[in-house]
C-alpha cells in the first residue's frame, strides 16, 4: 500500500504543469547564493530562467555591465539551475563565486524544477503583468535581452 501510494505522488508530481501565457503566477519561494529566501513576488514584471552554464554565463555578463540594482529597478527576478552541478562544485565554488555578483540569483529547487518552461541554450523569459503571465519567450542573445528593457 505504502509502495502505491509513493507512486501515485511521484506520478502527480512528475506531471506538475510547466506556467504558460495566462497562468497566474504561483507562490515560488527560493534561496538565493546568500542563502537568503525570496518569494517571487507578483509585483515582478519579469522571470528570467536560465538552465544551463551558457545561459547563466550570458546572463551574467549581460547584468555586470548594468548598475547593481538592475534587476530591483526593473522589478525582474533572476532564477538559475544549478541542479545539474555535482554539489562539491556548487558548494565549494560556484557559489562563492556567484557572491561577488551585485546581484541575487535564486537556485531552482526540487519543488519548482518543473514550473518553468526550458529550451535548450535559451533563457527562459516570462513577462508578467498584475501577477498573470502575458507573454513567454526564450531568448540567446545579450541583443535580445537588451531589447527587453528598451
Amino acid at each position: 500500500m505504502k509502495k502505491l501510494l509513493l507512486i501515485l505522488m511521484f506520478s502527480i508530481l512528475s506531471f506538475a504543469q510547466t506556467l504558460k501565457v495566462g497562468d497566474t503566477l504561483p507562490t515560488i519561494t527560493l534561496a538565493d547564493q546568500f542563502e537568503k529566501t525570496h518569494t517571487v513576488s507578483d509585483k515582478s514584471k519579469r522571470i528570467l530562467v536560465a538552465f544551463d552554464k551558457s545561459t547563466s554565463d550570458l546572463l551574467k555578463e549581460f547584468l555586470l555591465a548594468k548598475d547593481d540594482d538592475f534587476l530591483k529597478n526593473n522589478q525582474t527576478v533572476y532564477i538559475g539551475d544549478i541542479s545539474g552541478m555535482p554539489s562539491l562544485i556548487a558548494k565549494f565554488f560556484a557559489i562563492p563565486k556567484m557572491k561577488k555578483y551585485p546581484f541575487s540569483i535564486l537556485f531552482l529547487d526540487e519543488k519548482n524544477e518543473n514550473t518553468f518552461s526550458k529550451k535548450e541554450d535559451k533563457i527562459t523569459v516570462y513577462t508578467l503583468e498584475n501577477g498573470k503571465i502575458k507573454n513567454l519567450s526564450h531568448l540567446s542573445t545579450k541583443e535580445e535581452l537588451a531589447n527587453l528593457f528598451n
